[in-house]
């Protein structure tokens, strides 16, 4: 039996931690990053730019790579929530 990877992932994860992965899924309405193998979260489309954006194709497309910020862990659900918009004063 391997450990859960959702599990050892966020015991070492705090809401507000910035994290680096690369775009699985682009869906419409957001888009998924993994942020470590075994591990994805949802950049919700209000958190994709600052500016209202749709669809999510016209900001990012599976394989890009991107920064994130972690806005909510959900355990019971196993749910990631992430977010581009709270990553920099400066991102656009």
């Amino acid at each position: 039996m391997r450990p859960d990877p959702f599990a050892a992932f966020i015991e070492g994860t705090a809401v507000g931690q910035t994290l680096h992965g690369q775009v699985t899924k682009v869906v419409p309405f957001g888009v998924f990053v993994e942020v470590a193998d075994g591990v994805e979260g949802l950049v919700h489309l209000r958190e994709l730019t600052r500016m209202p954006v749709e669809p999510p194709e016209n900001v990012l497309q599976v394989g890009d790579e991107v920064t994130v910020v972690v806005t909510e862990i959900d355990r019971e659900r196993r749910r990631l929530a992430l977010s581009r918009r709270h990553v920099s004063p400066d991102f656009r």
